[in-house]
């Protein structure tokens, strides 16, 4: 091979790799998006669980930060004996994004990063999947 081959292969590989690094971005945020979901719905089972046991949602197991994948999850405000909200926030790739779920199964999205929109007074009655989408 001469130098000017390798050159224009260098050039179709980069144009190519250019081409396919926002999808492959916008396909691993949406795969940390799924981990923070399910790390809600696995609290908000837990803390159903707890309140089965003690009639109450005080002093629940969301009083504890946990974190999961590229979210942390922990309740926002302290649990009272009727109500919750616990809350996931991104970081690394999900950077940007706030979801939260309380006692009555209530799933809003408060925090959104850059590019995806603007999030609402009160947040978005669902949460967010995808670039574009609202509720």
């Amino acid at each position: 091979m001469t130098l000017l081959e390798l050159v224009v292969v260098l050039a179709a590989l980069g144009s190519l790799a250019a081409a396919v690094y926002p999808s492959y971005r916008s396909q691993m945020q949406r795969a940390r998006i799924g981990e923070g979901m399910n790390a809600l719905a696995d609290s908000r089972a837990r803390m159903e669980q707890y309140f089965l046991n003690n009639r109450s949602y005080a002093s629940g197991p969301c009083g504890t930060s946990e974190t999961v994948g590229a979210f942390t999850v922990v309740c926002s405000t302290a649990p009272t004996a009727t109500a919750y909200t616990i809350t996931a926030t991104g970081s690394a790739l999900a950077n940007g994004f706030v979801f939260t779920i309380d006692e009555k199964g209530t799933q809003r999205t408060t925090g959104v990063p850059s590019g995806w929109g603007t999030v609402p007074t009160g947040g978005y009655p669902c949460w967010i999947r995808r670039q574009g989408d609202s509720c």
